[in-house]
């Protein structure tokens, strides 16, 4: 018996102490194919990347500034509308398209600048969306105008440290999973006056009062994706959490497996007479006993995750930036008014958005060469936030058209009077159809 379990360890005498000899000889035995799988995959992912790196250097991007009229009464639903019509930009890619023309998705990225305490909307994107983005724009906003402007992001120093600028910035996350959502806007309407109180008024207020040499920009990348798969994980959640049985399809050779040991079981079963007299059982509904046990918290988190799997979603990636001359800096009046303002959105038994500082953002807290790894860090966020890079930084995430339309959308005129808000008085019309010519 004992012969069964014995194993051959002679081949150590053959390696000796060596570690190099000891590689080799599993190498020449077998592991070959070990190391022509990773150099057939390595060669993939580099071929892939090569030209998806030619596709991108065609592209041609727009920073587009959006002045909003004086005098609206919209909430943030109809900016949510305007962000589910974004989501048309996705396109998905065959293999030739991804694989040999290197054809990647195009995002889009809204953002919020204080530059000398002048707030201001813009959009960035492909040339081939611009269209799209503007026809969502003014299907809500009739009355707003999009202006194509120079990059404002260009005009700052892109290396730290330096002589006259200085940089705080960071990157936001998930603390949670995110199927759960963060607080979205209708949270922030009364349900008996219906009056909704703006949750980026005091956010655009701290911004406005930023003097000569100071700038804040708030961004999110935004990706548009085939929305099935998180619908599909986040139902997947939502049986877990209510107790239901989640049913696992079976692959094909997980069928051919157990086909032969299912048809040997029947039979016997069969010749042994256990299958006659089996009475079927009564039939339980395990998710009413489950749901009838479940806190009103619970409830609330379940429905929640339904609520944001009823969304159109998006892969996203938040970054703040503060940016001043040395001489006005100052991290407290800025920051911690922007931090105030997010944690609004924050929800304990949901989702809550956190700021990074162990990788990417700008930390106070390092130990080891504190100053040269923060220079390095302020340098990759400016460059990445002026390349509206998706990859850089950490993962991105999903965030439904709700949640982007609470952090990202224009002020209610009559709640929210920055002083140096840019408003348009009027739109600029189209000359009617009939002016004669000549």
């Amino acid at each position: 018996m004992d012969q069964l379990f014995a194993f051959d360890w002679s081949f150590i005498e053959t390696v000796g102490n060596n570690p190099f000899h000891a590689m080799w000889f599993f190498f020449v035995n077998g592991g070959w194919w070990l190391f022509l799988a990773f150099v057939v995959w390595a060669s993939a992912m580099f071929w892939r990347n090569w030209r998806q790196t030619l596709f991108n250097a065609k592209k041609t991007w727009v920073v587009l500034a959006i002045q909003v009229p004086r005098l609206h009464e919209q909430t943030p639903r109809a900016v949510e509308n305007m962000f589910a019509y974004f989501a048309g930009a996705h396109s998905a890619n065959n293999f030739v398209e991804e694989w040999f023309l290197g054809r990647t998705q195009d995002t889009v990225t809204v953002e919020i600048t204080s530059i000398d305490g002048h707030v201001q909307y813009f959009v960035r994107t492909t040339t081939g969306l611009r269209h799209l983005v503007e026809a969502g724009i003014y299907s809500q906003y009739p009355d707003s105008e999009i202006v194509e402007v120079e990059d404002y992001a260009q005009k700052v120093p892109q290396f730290y440290p330096d002589e006259t600028w200085n940089l705080w910035g960071t990157q936001f996350v998930n603390a949670r999973p995110d199927f759960y959502p963060i607080r979205t806007y209708p949270f922030f309407e009364d349900k008996v006056s219906g009056e909704f109180k703006d949750p980026l008024a005091a956010l655009l207020e701290a911004m406005s009062r930023l003097g000569p040499g100071a700038q804040a920009w708030f961004q999110i990348v935004m990706m548009p994706i085939a929305q099935g798969e998180f619908h599909k994980r986040s139902e997947a959640l939502v049986k877990k959490l209510t107790g239901q049985k989640i049913v696992v399809k079976k692959g094909v050779m997980e069928k051919v497996v157990e086909f032969p040991l299912t048809a040997i079981s029947a039979i016997a079963q069969e010749i042994a007479g256990t299958t006659e007299g089996a009475k079927p059982s009564k039939p339980e509904n395990p998710l009413l006993s489950r749901m009838l046990h479940m806190t009103q918290m619970e409830k609330d988190t379940v429905s929640a995750i339904e609520e944001k799997a009823s969304k159109i979603v998006f892969l996203c990636k938040p970054r703040f930036i503060y940016v001043a001359q040395k001489q006005v800096m100052s991290l407290s009046h800025v920051v911690q008014g922007f931090m105030g303002s997010i944690r609004q959105f924050n929800v304990t038994n949901m989702q809550t958005l956190k700021p990074d500082f162990k990788k990417v953002g700008v930390a106070s807290a390092l130990w080891w060469f504190k100053e040269r790894r923060n220079n390095g860090r302020k340098t990759r966020l400016v460059r990445a936030y002026r390349n509206r890079s998706h990859w850089v930084g950490l993962p991105m995430f999903h965030m439904s058209s709700e949640e982007l339309a609470t952090l990202w959308h224009f002020p209610i005129s009559i709640q929210s009077r920055p002083p140096q808000l840019k408003k348009t008085d009027s739109k600029k019309s189209e000359p009617p159809a009939n002016i004669p010519f000549g």
